[in-house]
This record gives C-alpha cells, sequence and structure tokens, in this order.
C-alpha cells in the first residue's frame, strides 16, 4: 500500500483484486483456514512474504476481505459472482471511489486521462505533500488511471451519454487517442503514457478474453 500525505491508495491493480475476490470466495469459500496454501495460489512462497503482506493491505483497503481475518466481505462476493455486468460495474465503481484519495482526485480531474500536469497539481493540492508528490506524481497517476478507467459508469467531459455515438475525435502526431466504448483518452505522446496505454490494452484484452 502506497501513502502520500496522510492519504493510502492500494498500488494492487483492480484486475487484481478481483482476481483475489474470485479465488477467496470460490475456490477457499469465504475463509481461509490456511493461510500459507492462499498465499501460494495467489503466487507467493508464503504468507510471511513481504509482497503478500502488503498485497493483503490492499485488498482490504479494497473491501474485499475482513480487517482482522481472512474472510470475504459482502464487497467480494458480489464481485466474484455478479448477477448482471451492472451490478458489477457498480460495485467496482464503489470500490475504486471509496479509496478517498482516488475519489477526491476523480471528483476534481473528471477525466479518465489527466496529464502529468493536472495530474501532479491536483495530487499535490490534495495531499499537501509536495516533495512527495513531485516525486511520485507519475507512479501514482498510473495506478490511478488503471483504477478509474475500470468504472464503466463513471462519464467523462468527454464521453456523451443517451443515444448519441462519441464523436471521434483527432488528434495530432504528438498525442496518444484511444477510443473504445466509454473509454475516451487522449494523453500526450511519452513513454511514460505509452506504458499507460498498454496497461489499458492489455486489461480490455483479459476482459475479451472472459466473456
Amino acid at each position: 500500500m502506497g501513502k502520500i500525505g496522510t492519504y493510502d491508495y492500494p498500488e494492487v491493480s483492480v484486475e487484481e483484486a478481483l482476481k483475489v475476490a474470485g479465488i477467496l470466495v470460490n475456490e477457499f469459500h469465504k475463509k481461509v483456514n490456511d493461510i500459507n496454501e492462499f498465499a501460494n495460489r495467489l503466487g507467493h512462497k508464503s504468507s510471511s512474504s513481504g509482497t503478500f503482506l502488503v498485497k493483503m493491505g490492499d485488498i482490504r483497503r479494497y473491501g474485499i476481505m475482513e480487517k482482522r481475518d481472512y474472510h470475504a466481505t459482502k464487497r467480494a462476493e458480489i464481485l466474484a459472482n455478479p448477477t448482471s455486468s451492472q451490478e458489477k460495474n457498480q460495485e467496482v465503481k464503489e470500490m475504486v471511489l471509496s479509496i478517498p484519495l482516488f475519489e477526491k482526485l476523480n471528483s476534481r480531474l473528471k477525466t479518465k486521462s489527466p496529464t502529468i500536469e493536472q495530474f501532479r497539481t491536483q495530487l499535490i493540492e490534495i495531499t499537501g505533500d509536495r516533495e512527495k508528490g513531485s516525486k511520485e506524481a507519475e507512479k501514482i497517476r498510473k495506478i490511478y488511471i488503471d483504477a478509474i478507467t475500470n468504472i464503466r459508469g463513471n462519464i467523462s467531459e468527454e464521453e456523451v451519454t443517451d443515444d448519441k455515438a462519441p464523436e471521434r475525435k483527432k488528434v495530432g502526431d504528438d498525442m496518444i487517442l484511444l477510443q473504445s466504448g466509454e473509454l475516451n483518452i487522449s494523453l500526450p505522446k511519452s513513454s511514460a503514457n505509452i506504458d499507460v496505454i498498454i496497461t489499458i490494452l492489455q486489461n480490455l484484452k483479459k476482459e475479451k478474453e472472459k466473456k
């Protein structure tokens, strides 16, 4: 789990959080009796592994597992076995926005694709941590974009509702444009932003393969 100012934020991706929810509910029947077995199933050598403990902190922060034991929450049950895509999307939205830092950033930025300058400014203003906000803005931005693009019902100012089809934009050679369904992301063409786009495309591919 990361921290900036007084704000904690999960570094585990939404995709990984959903995977853990599925394993916890469907394979361990909502309660882990053998923590080492659970850790191994998640790809860790043991339950004392530092990376495993950090991941569990993030999973609890997302509200997927009870804070003091290895029991699944109601949220985990919904995410593991949703009755509809709408129910799953709504629960993912609530999960992401339950993180105070993500919720505040989302309410200020109102877009799924903030530039690094926009993001850094709001991050520093929200947290009051100028030093860490400057140094870690790009890292936190990648985590934020990955999380926020999983919110299907969170419409940005670049997206349209009702029966209107989204207007397709043209961008210059110095920009990257990604449009798919509700996604409408334009970013300055840089190595860091290309990595962000690759991550988003990988998540879209995995989501498609599950259908």
